[in-house]
Order: structure tokens, then sequence, then C-alpha cells
């Protein structure tokens, strides 16, 4: 868009119209009129408007012409360096709220002008900052779709703060509304209430004397049962035994064997014991026996005297009967048996006997000593 203005057509009445044009020689050569323009109207002798150079129009300069009157008149020169209009692009053209979107420009000519971004949506109106074009009139910006905005909207590009501006350029897009947040469902919450103890009273603690028990089929170790009572409860605790472990196992079956030789000696020590001590007692009295039986001979000899020691008949008879019923052995032939020993002899085999009596075991006195 180019502007153009006047001033000091004081001859022209206020209300005449100023037409616009072009044309590459002088226009009052002839000039070619444009389609888009504004014309002035004069006021006090002034007047302004604009045109624009129609598109596909070679670069190059051109001279402005403006109609006053009947006379067309140079206003001035212009200096087309493209052929293209300004032009605005976006991607993607369907944008959600809260996503990118990329605006590219060209032929913003010259190189190095400052073009200013306007977002409009409905009557909503943002502005998106400026952006600077390169040499060859290009700029690309990427923004951020704000959330709220929905449906079609613009993106405005345009030069200078006239209006029109000078150089302007929009396209159109879609915003597409931002997806609502899934509904997470709150987990439901768990209030945790202690209950007031009531207060009982405690029983008095007992307990039970633990006990021992071993199963001799099974060889394991006795179990240990215990039983206690306390605040009125009652609990039984047992001493886990284990089938599995061979040292269990075998353990029991030691124990059994050590005590049984220990037993086995004890009784052999006893009975040998036992035998020692009869065997002395044996010959204590086999010796007491051979005390007596030698005094009985010598006074049977000394009984007898002169007697005959061979003489035969009923009574040395009954004498070998009766040693025989007795277990003696039998006399020898030339054995007699007293008829009647004296006082002295009694006297005397007295005193043998008692002699013999106090050698035997467990007699610690004599008889005189008992009397």
């Amino acid at each position: 868009m180019i502007t153009v203005s006047g001033s000091g057509w004081t001859q022209l009445s206020d209300g005449s119209q100023v037409s616009f044009g072009y044309s590459q020689q002088d226009c009052l050569l002839g000039y070619t009129p444009v389609s888009t323009s504004q014309p002035g109207t004069v006021q006090n002798g002034n007047f302004s408007g604009w045109l624009v150079l129609p598109d596909n129009l070679a670069p190059g300069t051109y001279k402005i012409c403006a109609l006053i009157g009947a006379t067309p008149t140079s206003a001035g020169s212009y200096t087309l360096l493209s052929s293209a209009s300004p032009s605005l692009s976006i991607s993607p053209t369907k944008v959600t709220a809260g996503q990118m979107a990329t605006i590219s420009g060209s032929n913003f000519l010259p190189g190095g002008t400052q073009v200013t971004l306007v977002l409009q949506a409905g009557t909503t109106s943002i502005n998106l900052g400026s952006v600077t074009s390169d040499g060859q009139g290009n700029f690309t910006r990427t923004i951020l779709i704000p959330n709220g905005l929905v449906g079609s909207a613009q993106i405005k590009a345009s030069v200078g703060s006239g209006s029109p501006p000078t150089l302007s350029a929009s396209v159109s897009f879609t915003i597409n509304p931002a997806p609502a947040p899934a509904s997470t469902a709150m987990p439901p919450t768990i209030v945790a209430t202690t209950p007031n103890p009531t207060p009982t009273r405690a029983p008095t603690p007992t307990s039970t004397q633990a006990t021992a028990t071993a199963d001799a089929s099974t060889n394991r170790m006795p179990a240990i049962a215990t039983a206690s009572t306390k605040a009125g409860t009652q609990s039984r605790g047992t001493l886990p035994t284990s089938s599995s472990s061979p040292f269990s196992q075998a353990l029991p079956w030691m124990v059994g064997t050590t005590v049984g030789g220990l037993l086995l000696f004890g009784l052999l020590g006893s009975f040998l014991q036992y035998r020692r001590r009869h065997r002395s007692a044996s010959l204590s009295f086999h010796a007491l026996h051979e005390g007596i039986t030698l005094p009985l001979a010598s006074l049977r000899r000394a009984s007898n005297g002169g007697r005959s020691e061979s003489g035969s008949g009923p009574a040395r008879q009954a004498e070998q009967s009766q040693r025989s019923e007795e277990g003696l052995p039998a006399a020898a032939p030339d054995e007699q048996i007293s008829a009647a020993p004296t006082e002295v002899e009694l006297e005397a085999l007295m005193r043998q006997v008692q002699g013999g009596l106090s050698v035997l075991p467990g007699r610690g006195q004599s008889p005189n000593q008992q009397e």
C-alpha cells in the first residue's frame, strides 16, 4: 500500500475527489488507474489517500499519479522490489489450544523490515510481538496458542503504523479445544479410629512346673511343655524337635548306651567285690573247721588210751554209718571213739572251740566278753 497526500490546493473546492494511479513515464503522458485504492477528499486545499499496486507487476520504479480535477499530476516515484505481494502461512492449520504453531512470512521487503504479528480470534486480539525480515523479506516465528481459544482465528502481519499499513498479510487457521483432563477417581479415605480400651483387672500370674517326657519308640528328644497364665490368657509352648537331624536321632541312642554301659560296669564291680568277700569268709570258715576237727581227733585218740585201733563190731559200724550220713569222711580203721571223755578233756575242748570262733568274720568279742 502506497499513501499519497497533498496540500496547497486552495483552488479546489472542498469535497473535491482525488484519484490515484501509476505510470512508468510522465503522468501527463498517461497513467494506469488502480483498482485498489482510497481516493483523497480535498478539505481546505489538503487531501490524503492510498493505493495498492496490482499483483504480478514487474519490479521497477513507477510514477505515482494523482488526478486532481482533470489534470494528472505526479506525486512521486516508487520502487517495486518484488512482483509478489507479502504473504503469511501457519503450520499446522488446525492446532489445539495449548500447543505450538509456526508462522512463516515472505516478501516483506526491503530486508530488515520490522513486522508486527497479531492473533485475532473472534473479538479477542492478542499481540504476539514483532519479527524482522531477512534480506529476501522472509521470516519465521513459533508461537504458543493460548488456552481458552477455540474456532476460526487469524494471524495478521503488518509493517508501519498507518491505516492501512505499508505492508500487510494474514492467514486463517482453526483452534481446536484442549482435551478435558481425565478425571481421576480419588481413593477412599480411611480414617482409623482406636477404641478406648476398657480397664480390666489383671489376674495373678501362675506358673506350671515344666515336665519332660521321652518317646522310646521314636528316639526323639524329650519335649518340654510349659504352661503359664497371665492377664486372663493361657499360652503353651513346646520346644520343637527335629526328626530330620542325624545328631538329634543318634543322641538318645548314645545316651542310652553310655548309661547302660555304666550300669553294667557297676554291677560287674559289685559282683566281683561280693565274690572277693565271700571267698575270704569261706577260707576263714574252713580254717575254723580244721581248727576244731584237729583237737577233736586228738581228743578221741587220747580218750581211747591204749585200746586197739583196729577193732570191729556193732559200735564201729554205727559210727561209720553216722559219719556217712553227716557227710564226714569215713574214719580210719585205727580211729576209736572215746566212750566217755573226762571233765578235764571237755574243758580243754571248749577252750579250743572258743578260740576258733573268735576268728570268724564279724566276731568282735570273745564269748566271755559277751557274757
